[in-house]
């Protein structure tokens, strides 16, 4: 009886491990000593860049061969942290989060600040204010304002930034989905 048990608490334990999402996983970090004008001294500081990139890995199964099937593309997270010493302490004084998104072809950065984040988009070489979400009171919505259009924007259970809004021009509610970035 005793070791049913155990063969029982064992076969538990591999199934509900096996639920967990097989994802692939990268992180970089680099520091680098950088010399900056400040009140007309040459002042030391340290910045350290992490770069942090995750991908769930699906396939397509193939009925012949389980162990040779295709790679599907899946989004993937990324995550730069940008951290700065501004004295010669051994902690970081300032620390700015990015995630990156893709939306209709288009690579955006979100950018966290005190009222929620800013998102920006790539015009070339330049980088170009996209629009400003602000965090409701029930911390689950943001109000976001761009150039054309203001809506209310959530993160879905994917981590994509999903905003509703109104279009004059088509009448009609549109939903816009800022995906996790395909780099």
């Amino acid at each position: 009886m005793k070791n049913l048990i155990l063969v029982f608490a064992l076969l538990i334990g591999t199934s509900i491990y096996a639920q967990d999402p097989v994802k692939d996983k990268m992180k970089e970090t680099k520091v680098k000593t950088i010399k900056v004008e400040e009140n007309g001294k040459m002042v030391e500081k340290k910045v350290k860049v992490t770069t942090e990139q995750e991908q769930k890995i699906k396939t397509k199964i193939d009925s012949n061969h389980y162990e040779n099937s295709n790679r599907i593309s899946t989004p993937i997270k990324v995550t730069k942290t940008i951290s700065i010493d501004n004295d010669n302490d051994p902690f970081y004084d300032s620390e700015t989060n990015l995630m990156y998104y893709t939306s209709k072809e288009n690579d955006y950065e979100f950018s966290r600040n005190k009222s929620g984040f800013v998102i920006m988009t790539s015009d070339g070489d330049k980088n170009t204010m996209f629009g400003n979400a602000r965090l409701t009171s029930n911390k689950r919505y943001y109000l976001l304002n761009t150039n054309n259009y203001s809506g209310i924007g959530y993160f879905n259970d994917e981590g994509d930034f999903v905003v509703e809004y109104y279009d004059d021009v088509l009448g009609a509610m549109v939903i816009q989905t800022f995906g996790q970035s395909k780099l």
